[in-house]
């Protein structure tokens, strides 16, 4: 018994990692709830944001188990006081000027956690090593 454990142990630590990186951006689909209110129907409302580019790290290694190959773009993004809690509402990114040939971007509206009034996106891609990288 005692020999069957060692030679499974000893495959299992020579055997290449085959899991996937386990970073998690937090990030949530805006929930629609019914009755709610739009873009569209705040007409002016809603007040515009601070949003802050916090850092941008591209990948260091070609390694996707330990996230090696992971970029990352952190947003933070600053609510002001008004009528509507940050809580209550979602955000779209998308790419408004040239293009990107990662995607970074979630489809549609999301929310991130709230701590009082901000809320820190956190965005990832595959980015790979530095010299299979791509501009922006």
């Amino acid at each position: 018994m005692m020999d069957k454990s060692l030679l499974l142990l000893c495959a299992l630590l020579a055997a290449p990692p085959a899991f996937a990186c386990g970073m998690t951006s937090k990030l949530t689909p805006l929930e629609q709830v019914a009755g709610g209110t739009t873009v569209d129907d705040a007409s002016g409302e809603l007040p515009a944001p601070v949003v802050v580019v916090t850092e941008i790290v591209r990948g260091i290694g070609s390694s996707h188990a330990n996230c090696d190959d992971t970029g990352l773009l952190s947003m933070n993004v600053q609510w002001p006081r008004g009528k509507y809690k940050l809580r209550d509402v979602g955000f779209e990114f998308s790419v408004v000027s040239g293009g990107s040939v990662y995607p970074i971007f979630p489809q549609g509206p999301q929310q991130a956690p709230v701590d009082g009034r901000t809320s820190d996106f956190l965005f990832m891609w595959r980015d790979g090593p530095p010299a299979q990288q791509k501009a922006f």
